[in-house]
């Protein structure tokens, strides 16, 4: 895990881009952490929207109240995804 100030960040952006290949790169402003820059393939880009997608998650929510609990799987082989 890398922690860099904002500035440092900004003036070198190209370099923690690279860094973030290999681990999460923490930004801080005034000392404290404010942004996360991690490295995410294409191919993942979906997944992590999904999980991350606070609309996404209440619908999940709902369906699991509804009936039994659903796995992410199972809801996206369920939707064709």
């Amino acid at each position: 895990m890398k922690i860099a100030p904002m500035g440092e960040v900004r003036n070198n952006f190209a370099k923690y881009l690279e860094a973030a290949e290999e681990e999460p790169v923490f930004v801080t402003k005034n000392g404290k952490i404010t942004a996360v820059i991690e490295h995410i393939e294409d191919r993942n880009i979906e997944d992590y929207l999904l999980e991350r997608s606070l609309r996404f998650r209440k619908m999940l929510d709902k369906v699991r109240r509804e009936r039994d609990s659903i796995s992410l799987a199972e809801y996206r082989k369920s939707r064709g995804i």
